[in-house]
């Protein structure tokens, strides 16, 4: 090889090197730019899903410290207000009766939006009393079982329960089910939640694409915020399987 063919070989070595470097570099670059623009998605899904918390629990204070003790002295003075003729008594009966439906409403209204259970009783205890009333308004037979006493933390046993409440409200809206299993189990320190009916199932890849299913996003968004894992298995006619891997400690 003469000094020429040297040259060249050297060059078109020296080019590839420097060539692939910037490859190397553009590639690391676009890999950290995205990684820091999925860093920032989450903060801004996590900032925004905890305002909304933050927004139901005050509203939720204020339904059920406000206005029960205002609509309470309300149904009082109805019930012991002194009209005569049995029309105004009868007339009476049914405005307390409007109330005491307004009141349990009320309440409703409020645990849904911030259930009281979840702060006094803790994250089973509270699904424990979702899942009983969704059974009784609903006539699904639903079942709750865990292995042990689950230590998760406010924040996560909020997103955990709003979890839990769209997969029944999904079993109960859509799947058409007569039956929904849920397990919880802690295993170090990884909660293993596993949900499953026996409904229509779906298509979950299409579902999960379309801008309408607010909830299955919302499932999916609340899974990676606590650094989890989520899998669905559903096809038409053979119901719906979730799982849920979420590191509690």
């Amino acid at each position: 090889m003469d000094t020429q063919e040297t040259r060249i070989y050297l060059a078109i070595i020296i080019t590839g090197l420097v060539l692939g470097t910037i490859i190397v570099y553009f590639t690391i670059s676009v890999i950290r730019q995205q990684r820091k623009n999925l860093e920032l998605q989450k903060a801004n899904a996590l900032a925004e899903i905890s305002a909304m918390e933050k927004e139901r629990a005050r509203i939720a204070a204020d339904l059920h410290d406000d206005m029960a003790p205002v609509l309470s002295v309300i149904k009082f003075r109805v019930e012991h207000a002194a009209l005569p003729g049995e029309d105004s008594k009868e007339q009476l009966k049914i405005a307390s009766e409007q109330l005491d439906g307004l009141v349990i409403r009320m309440r409703e209204v409020a645990n849904n939006l911030m259930p009281s259970a979840l702060h006094r009783k803790g994250l089973i205890s509270a699904v424990g009393e979702f899942t009983r009333e969704a059974r009784d308004s609903s006539g699904i037979a639903i079942t709750v079982t865990t292995n042990k006493e689950l230590e998760t933390g406010e924040e996560k046993s909020i997103h955990i329960y709003r979890m839990i409440q769209e997969v029944v409200h999904n079993c109960i809206k859509h799947a058409k089910a007569t039956r929904l299993d849920l397990s919880f189990e802690e295993k170090n320190g990884t909660l293993r939640i596993e949900c499953r009916d026996n409904g229509i199932g779906f298509d979950y890849a299409l579902s999960s694409a379309l801008q309408d299913h607010i909830g299955l996003r919302s499932i999916r968004n609340r899974t990676e915020m606590m650094g989890g894992t989520l899998q669905v298995e559903s096809k038409p006619g053979k119901g719906t399987w979730y799982l849920f891997e979420i590191p509690i400690k």
